[in-house]
């Protein structure tokens, strides 16, 4: 293959200052070049896969971030969409990072994902950090204080919008990615620029996106060169469940290095195994020294984020004696260089993304072990998806080895798995096919029916998830707690506030009531209740924002969960949020 012609202008030199501030060394993948030509040459959609570790990041944000240190940017803005709020406060803290190193003066990089204040401008800024569910709500109208529209078309029409980390959409109907394609399609209709990437794109999500745009500029880099980092072996592939027991996994850790990961499926086995890292700790089993860390999605947000900081750091200073116990949500934006992987059987591109956590820096090698335990798949993966997994990776270490490194590797495994057959088995069996075409409908009509108001109701609920994200608060003090349940009103800080909002997701079918979670009721004079928060945001005569709550109780059914429930701010009973002396473990069981 011939090298693409030399961009102009280059952008390396802003690449290079980049990842030498990083502490590393500047690799010039052939494939940074591709999306550069393809974004300068007006391509309306540029399909990117790369393997993890080869600066995906750098590749499609260095150009707007290059010109806007010229002053002189093409576009309006760069809205950059991830599929986490997690994930999307370390990209604000990465690209603000590599804006300065860049030398921008003046330029603004926000983060919005319908948090609290909500007297800012949507999608403002010259880098705009979302989710997903927020572009899409704030895009066609549906924020939660205010109608906006025109606004938030027009800045998404004169942006370059990165999709990233897209194979983290999947759910257990195939439900957002049914409806995936056709929101990008209508992003393009309105005039924006996009990128969508991932390292392991599911081949029917590529071929339906592809579909859906192929009146449209669509240009697909597809790469198989391998980043710069280290080795990793075959897997070791195990029958039989991950131990969380201190003993069996002390036999499983005999001669294996720090830094540790290990990841299981559900929330309640990663605080068991994690306390079962602690008691090693105590034992002498690992060094005194050993920092044993939890992370999972239902810690309050402050205590996540702290944890999330200190990997952070400990990732520079390049410490080793490191367990970290987790979820899935680190199959993606973790940078660590781990050496070892202890990890639950899960679907394929989720199992490649695990892998590809080891063995981040060059000279480095790493080694993981694969459960396959069907039974830690139950309630949170599809079974068609994880049996066909099971066939696929047997007898495929190497490959599964080589997936993290290659797209080639990964697409080969992706294929085995995910079928068309596979996929519309999935939506079949959850009786989701007429929502989706319902939802599809008013996507494709929304460039026409601009001028007129947006529905509600179902359409609003489902525009891009099944069920909810249920928000929950959890009061710092049994003093406040008592004091809202008993109709008073207490004021916090806006950073206090934050810091203690908990989320729960809450699976929903179309037709079926959701299953209210333990963990928002609360037992008052022998009544069941629901503590739903009303919130006021003010001011002092300083000018520090407070936030005033005041509780509505209502009484709690157990398939119903109260009317606005997809924007209310529920209080979450403290007796479900589990500590260990002064150590969390967050909602391990919500229900």
């Amino acid at each position: 293959m011939a090298q693409p012609a030399e961009p102009k202008p280059n952008y390396w030199e802003q690449v290079r200052a980049i990842v030498r501030r990083k502490g590393r060394s500047l690799t010039k993948y052939r494939f940074f070049e591709e999306v550069w030509e393809a974004l300068a040459a007006g391509r309306g959609l540029v399909l990117l896969e790369a393997p993890t570790g080869c600066g995906k990041t750098e590749a499609v944000s260095v150009p707007f971030m290059a010109q806007l240190a010229e002053g002189e940017p093409e576009w309006a803005s760069l809205i950059y969409v991830l599929p986490t709020r997690s994930l999307a406060d370390a990209m604000r803290d990465r690209l603000s990072e590599a804006l300065a190193w860049l030398g921008a003066r003046v330029a603004t990089v926000t983060l919005d994902y319908g948090e609290l204040d909500s007297a800012k401008p949507y999608l403002e800024g010259d880098l705009a950090i979302t989710t997903y569910d927020t572009l899409l709500y704030t895009f066609y109208g549906f924020r939660a204080f205010h109608y906006h529209l025109l606004l938030p078309v027009g800045k998404v029409a004169l942006s370059l919008v990165v999709m990233d980390e897209v194979q983290l959409l999947q759910d257990a109907f195939w439900f957002s990615a049914s409806l995936l394609p056709a929101h990008i399609n209508c992003l393009l209709d309105m005039g924006a620029q996009l990128v969508v990437m991932t390292a392991t794109m599911p081949p029917p999500l590529r071929e339906e996106i592809e579909r859906r745009c192929r009146r449209k500029q669509v240009e697909l880099v597809s790469t198989d060169e391998r980043p710069s980092r280290g080795t990793i072996k075959a897997p070791e592939i195990r029958k039989g469940s991950l131990p969380s027991d201190d003993k069996d996994l002390a036999e499983e850790l005999e001669d294996k290095k720090l830094p540790l990961l290990v990841v299981v499926n559900k929330v309640e086995k990663a605080a068991r195994v994690y306390q079962a890292m602690l008691k090693l700790r105590r034992s002498g089993f690992l060094p005194e020294e050993t920092r044993v860390l939890l992370l999972h999605s239902r810690l309050r947000k402050g205590f996540r984020s702290t944890v999330e900081e200190e990997l952070r750091q400990l990732d520079k200073e390049g410490f080793e004696n490191l367990v970290l116990v987790a979820t899935q949500v680190v199959e993606a934006g973790l940078d660590f260089n781990f050496a070892t992987l202890l990890t639950e059987v899960s679907p394929v591109d989720s199992l490649v993304q695990r892998i590809g956590r080891l063995a981040r820096r060059e000279g480095s090698r790493g080694e993981a072990i694969v459960f396959l335990d069907e039974e830690a798949c139950e309630g949170v993966y599809p079974e068609e998806v994880v049996k066909a997994t099971l066939e696929t990776i047997e007898g495929q270490e190497e490959t599964l080895a080589e997936a993290a490194l290659s797209v080639k590797a990964a697409s080969e495994l992706l294929e085995g798995v995910y079928k068309r057959e596979v996929v519309d088995k999935l939506v079949k069996r959850a009786g989701v096919r007429e929502l989706i075409s319902k939802v599809t409908s008013f996507i494709t009509g929304f460039k026409r029916s601009l001028p007129f108001m947006r529905p509600g109701g179902q359409i609003r609920r489902s525009l891009l998830r099944l069920g909810l994200e249920v928000k929950c608060w959890l009061a710092p003090d049994e003093g406040t707690y008592e004091a809202l349940m008993a109709g008073g009103e207490e004021e916090v800080s806006v950073p206090d506030f934050r810091s203690n909002l908990v989320s729960l997701s809450v699976a929903q079918r179309p037709g079926e009531r959701v299953r209210v979670p333990s963990a928002l009721v609360h037992k008052k004079n022998g009544k069941s209740l629901l503590a739903r928060l009303n919130i006021t945001i003010g001011k002092r005569d300083e000018g520090k924002s407070h936030v005033c709550l005041k509780a509505e109780k209502v009484e709690a059914r157990p398939d119903e969960v109260v009317r606005g429930a997809e924007t209310a701010v529920f209080l979450l009973n403290p007796d479900f949020y589990e500590r260990i002396r002064d150590i969390e473990l967050g909602v391990v069981r919500p229900w």
